[in-house]
């Protein structure tokens, strides 16, 4: 009847039993069964992990005839396991350790607190076992991890996890020392980085001799360049657990330089001088203090007749270096004090470095000297720029003091280097400084990164990732792809090979053409520069790179949006390469949109229309950003108008009068021509007459003493039409006020109409108004007639540009 029992779900808890003992009988061996197929583990992993089989967690609502079923299944599922850790086969025993790690992991928390130390004794003998295979004693360090792992959660069992912990130690070093495997050393490294990360007091007693071990296999010439790098990251966390301190840190950090230093001198020799060497050396030393010895010995593992080769020699120093980095980026407890003065010593004693001999060294070194050398010096220089990185982002804004050595280090470099992927890195470097120093280094830096990235980004070297689209219009001139229009003309071939034609011909493979990643981190550099500073290159860099991330951008795009169909016929290129490249590009020229600038966007409208179709043509990624730039360039496009209530207003100007409410009669509607009562009430309203001084005082001081002087006598025509002649434009200006106080008086004289009269036979145009607002302003000493009698010409015909503040050119109309 069992077999006709239904279940719920699949989340019904019944079927976690059934689920178990099925996987134990089909795919776990017992003692007499062989082990048939080992991927078979992979699904008895997941399926544990995924239905949590082994957690046997009580509920109120599952009975106890349910619980007593699952907890039977969980008994079983060990014993079979601890049987097989047991086996004298070594595939069965490799089979029982891998599944025990997994069920230290997934058993339930009474189970784990039962049993843990029984586990963790048979694992562990077989780590102390020298007749364990290889095999079983990598799942051992693994699945030990694990135990300590799930160990250190409970916090009532700290005391007893030190002391499992410690006694792990000496076994793995005695088996790193003794076997050559890379993958025990790999297993060995992950169980050491655990204990000194949870339990770190369990290394106190061992700590000399664990970094022994570990500088040993560093400056072993058997050790392969993926290894070295997982030994140099746990020789930057060993520090955590000798006491965790300060001081600790300090002293991993002087051996590490002291050991790159003395290996420096034996790889530079013949390439720089002597006593570059002893003063890197002697900066190292503490002052009244002895000189730490470096990893490996006196000679920091130079004594070994293996160093003689310049390949090993730089594997070790980069290795070396890594370490600084991760112990620079790597979080610790206590404040540390980083030697920044020597960090940078080193990164610009290894960059200083070119492969040239000095004039004094060339006869003691010979060509092949220097051919291997020059091999190497690529990767020693990338090291050091990783190590300059990663001093940067730690100390970031406290690297002021040292700020002008690094700009001239990074802008000194930039002129002699080549090599893209030493670009790459010098490009990061830099966002990095604009990011950490802002503004002030973006000044010093601007320059020589626009320089670099519009080499990077010539137009004449960009790589055309497709030429066969051309549907979409170009939002350039047509010079820039006339070199692949021109070839394909020529072309007498057709279909996929005229396509991939035109591509090969359009994209020069040379030496001078920038690989697309050189291109992408130009372009990430000068989107951070214009977002750092964008608003200080208005004068001197900007228009170039608005100028250069538009055609870069536009010539990205144009034609050959990234989507599925786009490389169907040119199976050599890489969708993501084109996605990257466009990204970045549209990145870098919304940037250059929307960045702080003293005029108006030169290339918004072929921003908005490139970002429109690339919205509706391009692949998901790229087209959500075409979206999101569309969204931030909305304020640009469509600026928010300040509210009416708080512009100025001319009744705020002057205050209240009855001169403007008795001319009604000749003032056009205002609701007509701008809508609104409230405006018009505002024009209407009643506004003081100033007297003749004010106006007088007015006068003289916005006009300067020479154009007074002559306003005062007599008002002479021929002097003021020689002061408009010099700069009217700006006596118009200055007057503007005066004027819009007279015209409110509501008169005009009959001096100003001859003198307007004399004007208009002379000048025309333009000249006229201006003159005529003039002689309204000179016009002062003449007598106020009665408001009541005003004439109807002296009322100035308002229009609707009257409501709004007005520029220089709406005053001079």
């Amino acid at each position: 009847m069992a077999s006709f029992d239904r279940f719920d779900d699949m989340n019904d808890s019944r079927l976690k039993s059934n689920i178990l003992r099925n996987l134990l009988s089909e795919y776990v061996p017992n003692e007499k069964q062989p082990l048939t197929n080992f991927l078979s583990l992979s699904k008895v992993v997941s399926t544990i992990a995924t239905h949590k089989l082994l957690s046997e967690s009580p509920s109120a609502s599952i009975d106890q005839k349910l619980q007593s079923k699952s907890r039977s299944a969980v008994d079983d599922w060990v014993e079979r396991l601890l049987a097989l850790i047991s086996s004298d086969m070594p595939d069965k025993c490799w089979v029982g350790v891998v599944l025990m790690g997994v069920t230290c992991q997934e058993c339930s928390s009474d189970r784990f607190l039962s049993f843990y130390s029984f586990w963790f004794e048979r694992l562990l003998s077989h780590v102390k076992n020298p007749a364990s295979s290889r095999i079983v004693r990598v799942a051992s360090c693994t699945a030990i991890s694990d135990l300590l792992t799930r160990l250190s959660r409970f916090s009532n069992t700290k005391k007893d996890a030190v002391s499992h912990a410690a006694k792990v130690i000496l076994p793995i070093i005695k088996l790193l020392d003794e076997d050559s495997s890379e993958s025990l050393w790999e297993s060995i490294v992950h169980l050491l980085s655990t204990i000194v990360i949870l339990f770190p007091a369990a290394v106190h007693n061992n700590y000399d001799k664990i970094e022994a071990a570990i500088a040993s296999k560093i400056f072993s010439e058997k050790t392969s360049s993926n290894m070295l790098k997982k030994f140099a990251h746990f020789l930057a966390l060993l520090p955590k657990a000798n006491k965790g301190d300060a001081s600790s840190w300090s002293l991993m950090m002087q051996k590490l330089l002291i050991s790159i230093n003395v290996h420096l001198n034996n790889f530079f020799q013949g390439l720089e001088e002597e006593t570059i060497g002893k003063k890197a050396l002697q900066r190292l030393a503490p002052p009244g203090k002895d000189s730490p010895l470096p990893l490996g010995g006196q000679n920091g593992g130079l004594d070994d007749a293996a160093w003689s080769s310049e390949q090993l020699i730089v594997s070790r120093v980069s290795a070396l270096m890594f370490c600084c980095s991760t112990m620079l980026t790597s979080s610790f407890k206590s404040k540390v004090n980083i030697p920044v003065g020597s960090l940078l010593s080193l990164v610009e004693r290894v960059l200083a470095v070119n492969g040239s001999l000095p004039r004094s060294m060339s006869p003691f070194m010979t060509g092949i000297q220097q051919e291997l050398v020059c091999a190497e010096l690529p990767t020693l220089h990338s090291s050091a720029l990783e190590l300059l990185s990663a001093t940067i982002k730690c100390i970031r804004s406290q690297l002021l003091p040292y700020a002008a050595s690094v700009v001239r280090l990074v802008s000194s470099y930039f002129r002699k280097c080549s090599f893209p992927e030493l670009r790459i890195k010098l490009y990061s470097i830099t966002k990095t400084l604009l990011k950490s120093m802002g503004v002030g280094m973006a000044m010093q830096l601007a320059q020589e990164v626009v320089s670099n990235a519009s080499v990077d980004l010539d137009l004449t070297t960009l790589e055309r990732f497709d030429a066969v689209s051309s549907k979409n219009p170009s939002f350039t001139n047509g010079g820039v792809l006339k070199a692949c229009s021109k070839k394909r003309k020529h072309s007498n071939r057709s279909g996929v090979e005229a396509e991939n034609a035109v591509f090969e011909v359009g994209v020069p493979h040379n030496h001078s053409s920038s690989p697309i990643s050189l291109k992408i981190a130009a372009l990430e550099a000068l989107e951070t520069l214009l977002t750092i500073g964008g608003a200080l290159g208005s004068d001197s860099w900007r228009e170039r790179v608005d100028n250069l991330l538009m055609t870069t951008a536009t010539n990205a795009c144009v034609g050959k949006w990234a989507n599925a169909e786009t490389y169907h016929c040119l199976p050599n290129k890489s969708t993501t390469d084109l996605v990257e490249f466009q990204l970045a590009a549209l990145r870098a020229f919304s940037a250059s949109l929307v960045s702080p600038s003293r005029v108006r966007p030169a290339f918004l409208a072929e921003g908005l229309e490139l970002f429109r179709t690339g919205k509706c043509q391009a692949g998901m990624e790229v087209a959500g950003f075409c979206a999101h730039a569309l969204m931030s360039l909305e304020v640009v496009i469509h600026p928010r108008a300040l509210p009416l209530d708080g512009l100025p207003s001319l009744s705020d100007l002057f205050p209240e009068s009855n001169s403007l409410a008795r001319q009604r009669h000749n003032t056009p509607s205002l609701s007509k021509l701008n809508g609104g009562d409230v405006l018009s009430n505002r024009w209407l309203a009643n506004v003081d007459v100033p007297s003749s001084i004010e106006i007088q005082r007015t006068v003289e001081t916005s006009l300067t003493i020479q154009e007074t002087r002559s306003l005062k006598v007599g008002n002479d025509l021929a002097t003021v039409v020689s002061l408009a002649d010099q700069d009217l434009t700006d006596i118009v200006r200055q007057a503007d006020v005066t004027e819009s106080a007279k015209e409110s008086l509501g008169h005009v004289s009959e001096k100003d109409d001859m003198a307007r009269e004399v004007v208009s036979e002379t000048r025309d145009g333009e000249e006229l108004a201006i003159k005529d607002s003039v002689m309204e302003e000179a016009g002062i000493g003449k007598k106020i007639e009665s408001l009541d009698e005003s004439d109807d010409d002296s009322i100035p015909s308002l229009k609707p540009d009257d409501y709004i503040l007005s520029s220089d050119s709406d005053i001079e109309s």
